[in-house]
């Protein structure tokens, strides 16, 4: 019972003693999620969102596997991203270079299809800018299509059929030397998809 009762307590204090992973400092910066556009009309391509959902799921299903498919152009939209400083003084934040993503979350509607893109890319490495904001400044992040990842194109995110869909964000912030920062959240914004 002695070994037992030592063995426990050994292991207590060897967990309690562990070294915790360090945690990126929370940023006093703001993320919010603008929908300069929020209603788009369905363009299934000809195809009815039925037939459109599992066309964008048979694509997705190939890519994932890696074999070649051809994939769909991303969806046009009229979005921003915007970091505001709301505090009382100057705020830096480093932003535009390849360690800074934004992921979206979109939910609702017909239903979501997600898929990696294949597109080429150039190789060399982008380090992000500093921008100082001033109290109450905001930084403004124009984002044309829906999708997110590398450079804002390395994921496509599709709606499959008219609806009302929710769509959060994530931004991923970074240091001067493109170590990870803090990741902001935003508040979703409703998007609705017509019928064309």
């Amino acid at each position: 019972m002695r070994s037992i009762l030592l063995a426990a307590t050994t292991l207590a204090v060897v967990a309690f003693s562990a070294p915790a992973q360090e945690k990126p400092p929370e940023s006093p910066v703001k993320l919010k999620l603008i929908a300069k556009t929020a209603t788009y009309k369905f363009d299934g391509g000809g195809l009815s969102p039925a037939e459109y959902k599992a066309a964008l799921e048979a694509t997705a299903a190939k890519l994932k596997k890696g074999e070649p498919a051809a994939v769909p152009k991303p969806i046009a939209v009229d979005l921003a991203l915007e970091l505001t400083n709301p505090t009382n003084a100057d705020v830096t934040v480093h932003v535009g270079g390849d360690p800074n993503v934004w992921t979206f979350g979109l939910a609702g509607g017909a239903g979501v299809v997600t898929m990696p893109n294949p597109g080429p890319v150039t190789l060399e490495f982008r380090l992000p800018n500093a921008v100082t904001l001033g109290p109450g400044k905001s930084h403004v992040v124009p984002v044309t299509a829906l999708a997110d990842g590398l450079r804002g194109r390395g994921r496509l995110v599709f709606w499959t059929g008219p609806g009302e869909y929710k769509l959060a964000a994530t931004y991923q912030l970074t240091t001067a030397d493109g170590k990870k920062g803090p990741e902001l959240t935003a508040a979703p914004v409703t998007i609705t998809v017509t019928e064309k």
